[in-house]
């Protein structure tokens, strides 16, 4: 992530109090090798025991040795259903190494975890107690949920954390959490403090931002509370056609730093050329509707409409929509609608697609620069997300229709308390490849 600069070392315990249960049935393997350097190392089965190759459906046990990844898994598209680290183990990602953990990371007592490149996991709990617990300013963590429980002893967090919920434990009068110079601590939804000592977090609290702060009433007071800022919204892109000439129209619900818009057109949907301009109203929290002539439509063929919602930092938005020939607007292939947006809960789509027809849908978090690649629940015109899980906060909604992009959008989703597993929300966190 650009701009995680940060790190961790950690360790991990289940206990009653952070009990971890992993939902999923894996298979057992354990690594033959101290260092993994590429991905030729990885992906042989003698380097593992038994010999097979680490997956989302294994779990990685590490039983009094080092586990050190000294690649980047991410780039080569591997992922680890869950990590459990005992009996002084220790896992290591260095600066060169990149892991995603699809559901838990476990670290038990006198166990440690050092992360100086970037972890990505589900879940990861965190008992520093008695083992190496340092979090570096070359690494960084980006989760779903962090339980960190500290027991005399004294960490330093000088990185960057990103995770939709925190829940930190102070056991000890001795525990501390110190906050680094260079920290940066993003909690999308709940960040939950429990502690009845004095002085347990020093440092500059105000680099940690949360929706929202329970337990310590003088700690919640000094950290930053998490403003959510409206972007543009572009509600819905209609065409219409009165006597041969077609009429775009759109409507905003929100904008914030937009620039204007632009209309295209295409017969093929791959080369486009321009309609015309339209300037934007550049901040507004109420409706904006726009529209746009096109007067040289030709029923016979084909014709695909273009809108690009352009910011004043340059970043651009579209929504595509595709009549059919001698069809005229009887039927509009494409995204017809997005809403609710803002959202809590569910997100709906209304489509209108040909059978044969292939949809892909991502939801890519502006912050945590993952992806949420959607399996959605689609009854005939129509697909449904259940979101309430993911981390609350701006998401790009790309979606793609037979491998051309039709549709890129701002989507809010807002905090909720429930703190369910995400794949109850059908999704899987996968890295964003090449920038549309």
């Amino acid at each position: 992530m650009k701009f995680f600069s940060t790190l961790f070392i950690i360790l991990l315990c289940i206990t009653a109090t952070f009990a971890t249960k992993i939902d999923h049935s894996y298979t057992s393997i354990k690594p033959e090798l101290e260092r993994y350097t590429s991905i030729e190392q990885w992906e042989n089965p003698n380097n593992w025991s038994p010999n097979i190759v680490p997956s989302e459906n294994t779990i990685l046990i590490v039983k009094n040795k080092s586990l050190i990844i000294d690649f980047n898994l991410d780039v080569e598209k591997k992922v680890v259903g869950a990590i459990d680290i005992s009996n002084e183990g220790e896992f290591v990602v260095t600066p060169h190494g990149s892991i995603f953990i699809t559901n838990t990371l476990t670290i038990n007592p006198k166990s440690a975890l050092v992360i100086e490149g970037a972890l990505k996991v589900q879940k990861a709990v965190i008992n520093a107690s008695n083992a190496k617990f340092s979090l570096k300013e070359i690494g960084s963590i980006d989760a779903h949920e962090i339980f960190l429980k500290i027991d005399n002893y004294i960490a330093t967090l000088n990185g960057h954390i990103s995770s939709t919920y925190l829940n930190i434990h102070f056991l000890d009068k001795n525990a501390q959490l110190r906050i680094g110079d260079e920290a940066e601590i993003h909690i999308q939804s709940d960040l939950v403090v429990k502690n009845k000592f004095k002085d347990n977090i020093l440092g500059d609290l105000s680099k940690i931002t949360t929706s929202g702060c329970q337990g310590n009433e003088a700690f919640c007071k000094q950290i930053t509370a998490y403003r959510l800022k409206l972007p543009t919204i572009v509600d819905y892109f209609d065409i219409e056609i009165e006597n041969d000439i077609t009429f775009a129209y759109w409507e905003t619900s929100t904008e914030r730093n937009s620039s204007h818009f632009i209309i295209e057109k295409s017969y093929d949907g791959e080369n486009f050329i321009e309609l015309g301009r339209v300037d934007a109203n550049g901040k507004s929290s109420s409706e904006n509707p726009y529209e746009l002539k096109d007067d040289k439509y030709e029923k016979d063929k084909d014709t695909f409409y273009r809108l690009r919602a352009v910011q004043q930092n340059g970043e651009e938005f579209i929504w595509c929509r595709h009549l059919l020939a001698n069809h005229l607007d009887k039927e509009e292939f494409g995204i017809e609608k997005v809403y609710p947006n803002p959202t809590n809960y569910y997100l709906k789509l209304d489509f209108q697609a040909q059978k044969s027809d292939v949809l892909d849908i991502k939801l890519h978090h502006t912050e945590n620069e993952s992806i949420w690649d959607i399996k959605p629940e689609i009854e005939e015109n129509k697909a449904v997300f259940d979101v309430h899980h993911y981390p609350a906060g701006s998401y790009i909604l790309k979606v793609k229709m037979n491998g051309q992009l039709v549709y890129t959008g701002n989507v809010i989703i807002h905090a909720t308390n429930s703190k369910g597993n995400i794949r109850n929300s059908q999704a899987i966190l996968v890295e964003e490849g090449e920038k549309k």
